[in-house]
């Protein structure tokens, strides 16, 4: 899905990792293509997907609140949202991949996941 982001901090160390705020979330993530120079404080139309090192592990989750956080400084994020089809919502962020179908049994009910990374494409 594709949102106007606010670039919040560039890692001095690894510059593909980046921090964005997309409204009440302000999430690593791990930039896959950009052709435009990055600047701390601009906003940026990106497009955001997840990436999974390995099979995807969904559960059931009790925990009907939304929520994404990080694994200590590391680019994994367990992510709490409602699946819908082929989309995990959280409340203002949508993350759509094909690989959800596959876990229609959770459908219309919120799950846990843990994302190896989350990519962010700017957008010219």
């Amino acid at each position: 899905m594709k949102y106007y982001a606010k670039l919040i901090s560039v890692n001095e160390n690894v510059e593909e990792e980046v921090i964005f705020a997309f409204g009440e979330y302000n999430i690593c993530c791990f930039v896959d293509y950009s052709s435009v120079p990055l600047h701390v404080g601009n906003i940026y139309l990106v497009e955001l997907g997840l990436w999974f090192n390995d099979d995807i592990q969904i559960e059931a989750s009790k925990d009907k609140h939304f929520f994404i956080k990080r694994e200590r400084e590391t680019f994994k994020h367990i992510i709490n949202g409602y699946l819908f089809e082929d989309k995990l919502i959280l409340s203002n962020l949508i993350f759509q991949d094909e690989s959800f179908y596959d876990f229609s049994y959770f459908e219309n009910d919120f799950i846990t996941l843990e994302s190896d990374r989350i990519t962010v494409s700017i957008i010219d």
